[in-house]
Parts: structure tokens; C-alpha cells; sequence
């Protein structure tokens, strides 16, 4: 009973699956009319109506030291990997500079965030035991021409960025510094100099010498026995002489390196008042700091970049094919429905 119960329900899928065969090759004709519309309308619409996307890869080699030598001595830089540095190519300064220097708020609302997502950094290695120099930034726009320049645009930004932030943390460094310096220099002077004050009082009052046979005349002692010099100089007076000349040369040392400070400081408010005066221009043009030129050295391009000679996206061929697979499955639907609907299976 099982047995024909089984064989039964085998036969009734086995027409079951050819009846929908059968319905399907009926309709063969709509189901590859169908899918060759869907392809062909697909394949138009990535050729002639979605916007062409072209990338132009920058390639940045970055080797910043940890620390770099200036006139004022050695500045430790404020970051410490190479990833953070190229990741500041994003930032929202060169990103504003390269809006206005591309026109595109002249032709086009860009915001910031728009041209961000246009950005894209390669990856980046997190083995702290390897230094990575090497990076590759792309960048994307409508047509060939527009991405090189907005690669060229990027990268120039992102070289005056650097170099502003770099001089601008150092002068701010070393002006607080000297300016400490200075404090503490000025009062160990005051200091100092109080102490010159009482050694040359008590030196106006302390003998040169000593006359002895007038101190041992006032001895009970017998000092027939020794030789008695009638006057020797003065240790006290010689040591109030020594400590004068000491604290002399003392004053004179701090007031060098305070004069020192105060020239190096006079130099800081010219390289501060030419930041002012890049921050006033609306961040824009050369600045003319010359506090330190790490930026010129560390952070170079190997090659120029070159404009794509092919769109990256959409790939018309992948999008045909994918609307032919979308086609085909929506025809196949509609066929077994309207059977179904019609109850022919």
C-alpha cells in the first residue's frame, strides 16, 4: 500500500514538473523578449544616463621623523604615525580650499561631506611592527580631466595644510616655552643678584687681613714658642671675593640667555604674525613662516598623477548581464503566474 502510494506521488511531480516545462517553453518567446528589453533598456541607461565615475590615483610617500631639528633647538612633532598623517588628507580645511580652488561652488553645490565620500584612502597597515611610507589616495569625479585636477587640487591643499599646522604647533611650542624660560631665568637673576647684594655688603665690612700679633697679645697663652706674622690676609674676605666674582658671572650668563630668549621670541612674533596673516587670507596662498620645512622634505609625491583614460563605474557589460538575469527571472514569474492565475497548472 505504501509502496503504490509512493509511486503515485512520484508520478503526479514528474507531471507536475513538466507541466511547468511545458507552460515555460509555450512562453519562450515572451521570456527572451522580455529579458533582451530588460538588458537592453538596462544597458542604456548605464551608458547614457548614469553619470561616468573616473578615479585618479595620488601615490604620497610620507617619511616624517619623530623628532626634527630647528634653530631653537629640537621639536618633537605632535604625531607619531605616517597613518595619521595621510588620514588628515580629509580634513575639513583642505577639503573647503579644494571646493573653492575647483569652482565647484560656482557651478554646483559640493558640500564637504560630498567630497569626502569622493576620497578614498588604500589601506592602511595596523602592524606596529612595520613602518608604512607608501600610500595611494583616489580620487573620483565625472570625466578624466576634472580628476586630475581635483587630484592635483587635493594634494597641494594637503601639502600647505601640513606645512601650516607644523610651523603653527611649533611656533606655539616654543613661544610658550621661551616664555617660561624666560620667567624662570628672571627670577634666579633676581635671586642671584640679592645674594651679590649682601656678599659685597659684608665684603665693605670684613678686613683684608688679619694682624695676629694683635690677636695673640689678647691670648692668656704663652706664643713665645711660635713665629707670629703681624698680618696675613683674610679667608673670609678671600671667599666674599670668590663668590662675588662667582654670582658676576652668574648675573651675566642668565642675562645672556634672557636676551637670548627675547631675540628668539621677537623672531616667533614675526613667524606668528605670518600665520595671522595666512589665517586672515582665508587660508589660501603661500605662507612665508620659515620656523621649519619638514613637511617639504617628508612628504613628496614619487610620480605625477595622470589623468584615467577609462571609466571606473558603472561597467555597462556587468550591468547588462545583471539586468538580463533580473529580466529573465521577472519573465519567468509573470509566465508561471498567469498560468497558475488561469489554472493551467
Amino acid at each position: 500500500m505504501n509502496e503504490s502510494q509512493n509511486n503515485r506521488q512520484q508520478y503526479d511531480n514528474e507531471i507536475n514538473l513538466r507541466e511547468l516545462i511545458m507552460v515555460l517553453w509555450k512562453q519562450k518567446i515572451m521570456i527572451i523578449s522580455v529579458t533582451l528589453i530588460i538588458s537592453i533598456l538596462v544597458a542604456l541607461f548605464s551608458k547614457f544616463i548614469i553619470s561616468p565615475v573616473y578615479e585618479t590615483n595620488l601615490n604620497i610617500v610620507i617619511s616624517m621623523p619623530e623628532t626634527y631639528i630647528t634653530r631653537y633647538g629640537e621639536y618633537k612633532l605632535p604625531i607619531s604615525t605616517n597613518g595619521e598623517y595621510i588620514n588628515l588628507i580629509k580634513s575639513n580645511d583642505i577639503i573647503v580650499n579644494t571646493i573653492k580652488d575647483m569652482g565647484y561652488n560656482d557651478t554646483q553645490k559640493v558640500s564637504v561631506q560630498d567630497l569626502k565620500s569622493r576620497i578614498t584612502i588604500g589601506e592602511i597597515s595596523d602592524n606596529a611592527n612595520i613602518v608604512q611610507n607608501s600610500f595611494t589616495v583616489t580620487v573620483s569625479a565625472n570625466n578624466p580631466e576634472e580628476s586630475l585636477k581635483l587630484a592635483r587640487h587635493l594634494y597641494q591643499n594637503y601639502i600647505d595644510f601640513m606645512d601650516v599646522m607644523m610651523k603653527d604647533r611649533a611656533v606655539s611650542y616654543y613661544s610658550n616655552d621661551f616664555t617660561v624660560q624666560i620667567e624662570s631665568l628672571k627670577n634666579e637673576l633676581s635671586k642671584t643678584r640679592e645674594v651679590l647684594a649682601k656678599d659685597e655688603e659684608l665684603l665693605a665690612n670684613t678686613p683684608e687681613t688679619i694682624n695676629q700679633k694683635a690677636a695673640a697679645s689678647e691670648l692668656k697663652n704663652d706664643t713665645t714658642n711660635f713665629v707670629v706674622l703681624e698680618n696675613i690676609i683674610n679667608p673670609n674676605y678671600t671667599a666674599l671675593e670668590a663668590s662675588i666674582i662667582e654670582n658676576k658671572q652668574m648675573i651675566f650668563d642668565l642675562e645672556s640667555s634672557v636676551e637670548l630668549y627675547k631675540g628668539y621670541m621677537e623672531e616667533l612674533e614675526v613667524e606668528q604674525a605670518a600665520l595671522d596673516k595666512y589665517y586672515q587670507s582665508g587660508k589660501t596662498g603661500k605662507i612665508e613662516a620659515s620656523i621649519m620645512d619638514v613637511v617639504e622634505v617628508s612628504i613628496y609625491q614619487p610620480s605625477e598623477p595622470v589623468a584615467p583614460n577609462h571609466k571606473s563605474s558603472p561597467s555597462t557589460l556587468m550591468n547588462t548581464v545583471i539586468g538580463g538575469v533580473l529580466g529573465g527571472m521577472l519573465s519567468v514569474f509573470i509566465v508561471l503566474f498567469r498560468a497558475y492565475w488561469k489554472k493551467e497548472i
